[in-house]
């Protein structure tokens, strides 16, 4: 959940009023992408989507994002 939104829980009133850096309710979304487009899972924190790209199967995703997920809480980027 922090890697997509920023922060570590979810709103009191829910998913549905989550929201973006600037004030406003920004959804929860995830938006499929090319492999193309990124290689491991982008999170995009200002809007609260996270960009996953299009595997082959559902190891590969996991494996992946693990990798993402670690490498933004060290403080490194993929890119």
């Amino acid at each position: 959940l922090q890697f997509v939104t920023g922060t570590s829980g979810v709103p009191a009133r829910g998913f549905g009023v989550l929201q973006g850096s600037d004030g406003n309710v920004r959804k929860f979304t995830i938006h499929g992408v090319t492999l193309e487009t990124c290689v491991y899972p982008r999170s995009h924190t200002c809007f609260n989507r996270i960009d996953l790209p299009l595997y082959e199967d559902r190891n590969e995703l996991e494996e992946k994002l693990k990798i993402a997920i670690t490498m933004a809480a060290t403080g490194f980027d993929i890119e």
